[in-house]
Formats: structure tokens, C-alpha cells, sequence
């Protein structure tokens, strides 16, 4: 082969790496939709003929994400209900001695710049909760000092702010306690769920509907995966109303009514495991004569109950992008 033909094939080659390169990158970073197969996996022991359950929250279709193709293996039975903003599923763990494997998987889209989307507004979702202080004078107050022209202006006021003023810690923040927003105005230190707790709080404050919701970011590439621990990190952002229709927002990372393809929401769902939405399901399974196996309610979201005292649990969560779908 003469030097100019070799020149030749090599700038094909090129040619075709780049474009191959290219599509790729655009598949992996820039597409308008991105693709997952989450599968979660419970190992659980229980002594013969006990009575065992899991209960694990899962995520929930909406604008910016369509959840589909849920299959289920090793349970007796299950169902999945629904609540208000979240869903639960249920399922009668086999009890015979033996290990027995629940897989749970379902099938994520997450679409990127959604537009503002229809949706039912509860009256508390401008009323204060715990950690949600709206009706404190602090909160009221600077609510006020950011409000724009319209409501829509006055959340996106209230997102700079919040990205700006709280800064993420240098240490760890494992078994602290949660501040309530209006205590984060004095101590502005914190991570996602902070960022949500306080824009949450300004939002109500000034009448704007909002919901804190609780997630997943299936951020590429995605962490390894291991035991007691998923592929994906736990988040936290807002969702508020305005014209009519209900906006994405993190004030975490600065996205303002427009999501992208890492958010996955499980809705309304309460994260914190010091809350009292938590502990008082605890409190409840223990009253009924039930042990907690073990539980978690971030990244993971599940319980595992049962009438034996010694059964065990080990959970985890593998994630599988999808090039082409």
C-alpha cells in the first residue's frame, strides 16, 4: 500500500471513530431521554413458619419520568399501593428456614428539559411540617424580601438564594440531626435535603405550593454496586406551582424549571429516618408484635418485618444503562 493510500485509510479510520465517538457521547451525555433497569435484591432468613414482610417504596411516574415494566420474583405475594405523592410495595417473604431472594426491577426513563406539567394541589402543600417552618417569623420575613412579580419569579428568587447561602459541609453529617429551615437561616451548613427543606419553607411562605421530593440521581458513570447500598445516590428537590402548572426545581444544583436525565423521584415520600413520618411506622410494626430485620430509607427504601426476632436482611441495588432504548 502506496503512502498516500495508507493517509487515506487513516483518516477513514479516523473518520469513523470520531462519529462513532460522537454518537456515543451524545447517547451517553446530551440525549433527550436516558434509559435504566433498576434491580433490587433482598436476601432474607426467616425461621420456618413465621410471618415476614418487605415493604419498599418505589419511584413514580410522572413528566419528567415514566416508570414501566415492574417484575417480581421470590415473593408469595405482593401488591403495590398507592398514597398521597408516593407508592409502597408489599410483599409475603417465604418463611421456611432458608434464604429466600426477592428481585424487584422495573424499567426508568427520565426525560430531560420536561415542560410544566397539570397536576392535583393539596392544601398542604402550602401549610407548614416538620423541618418546614414556614410560619416562623424568620422564614416569613425573608420570603417576603424575595418576592418577584409572580409566583414563578418569586421561585426562582428563592432557588438562587438558597444555591448561594447554604454551603455543603467539610466533615461527616452521619446520625446528625435535621435542622428545620428556619434554623438553617442561622447555621446555613448542609446537603440536598437542607436545600429542599428551605426552599420548601420560603415557597409556603408565600403561598406557592410546593413538595419536597425524594429521589435518586442516576448520574453517569454510576457508583459500583454493593451490599446494603445502590448504584445511585440519594437526592432531594423541590417541585412548586406556579401558572398553573407544577415546575421542576434543585436548589442544590441550580436547575430552575428544567429537569435533566439524572432525577429520579419516588414523590413525596419521606426520606429522613429521624422523621416523624418514619418513626412512627417503626413504632407501629413493633406494636403489632413485629422486629425490624433491618431498614433504610435512603438510597434504599425498605423495611423488612417479621415475627422472628432473628431474621436477617441483606439488600442491594444494581443499576443498567440502556444505550439504545
Amino acid at each position: 500500500m502506496t503512502s498516500k493510500k495508507r493517509k487515506i485509510a487513516f483518516l477513514l479510520y479516523l473518520c469513523i471513530v470520531l462519529i462513532v465517538a460522537a454518537v456515543l457521547c451524545y447517547i451517553y451525555f446530551f440525549n433527550a431521554q436516558r434509559t435504566f433497569r433498576i434491580t433490587e435484591t433482598y436476601k432474607i432468613t426467616s425461621e420456618n413458619d413465621s410471618k415476614t414482610w418487605l415493604n419498599v417504596c418505589l419511584p413514580i411516574s410522572g413528566d419528567y419520568q415514566e416508570i414501566t415494566d415492574l417484575t417480581v420474583e421470590g415473593a408469595e405475594a405482593y401488591n403495590v399501593e398507592n398514597y398521597d405523592g408516593w407508592r409502597e410495595f408489599t410483599a409475603t417473604v417465604p418463611s421456611n428456614g432458608s434464604e429466600s431472594l426477592i428481585t424487584i426491577s422495573y424499567t426508568v426513563k427520565l426525560i430531560r428539559n420536561t415542560k410544566a406539567w397539570n397536576g392535583e394541589v393539596h392544601a398542604d402543600y402550602t401549610k407548614p411540617q416538620q423541618y418546614v417552618d414556614s410560619d416562623s417569623d424568620s422564614i416569613a420575613r425573608l420570603g417576603e424580601q424575595l418576592r418577584g412579580d409572580n409566583d414563578y419569579k418569586t421561585a426562582r428568587n428563592i432557588l438562587r438564594y438558597v444555591h448561594k447561602t447554604i454551603r455543603l459541609p467539610s466533615g461527616s453529617r452521619v446520625n446528625q440531626s435535621q435542622l428545620t429551615a428556619s434554623e438553617l437561616l442561622v447555621n446555613p451548613v448542609g446537603v440536598c435535603g437542607d436545600y429542599a427543606i428551605l426552599m420548601t419553607a420560603l415557597l409556603r411562605a408565600e403561598g406557592i405550593p410546593t413538595r419536597k421530593i425524594s429521589g435518586l440521581t442516576l448520574s453517569m458513570p454510576l457508583k459500583k454496586a454493593s451490599d446494603w447500598n445502590h448504584r445511585g445516590v440519594a437526592h432531594a428537590w423541590v417541585e412548586f406551582y406556579a401558572d398553573g402548572k407544577w415546575h421542576f426545581a434543585d436548589p442544590t444544583w441550580d436547575l430552575f424549571d428544567r429537569s435533566d436525565t439524572a432525577h429520579l423521584s419516588y414523590g413525596a415520600y419521606e426520606a429522613n429516618i429521624q422523621s416523624d413520618f418514619q418513626q412512627n411506622r417503626y413504632n407501629a410494626i413493633k406494636s403489632a408484635g413485629y422486629f425490624i430485620a433491618g431498614a433504610m430509607s435512603s438510597p434504599l427504601m425498605f423495611t423488612v418485618y417479621s415475627t422472628d426476632e432473628n431474621c436477617s436482611v441483606t439488600p442491594k441495588a444494581d443499576v443498567s444503562f440502556s444505550w439504545f432504548n
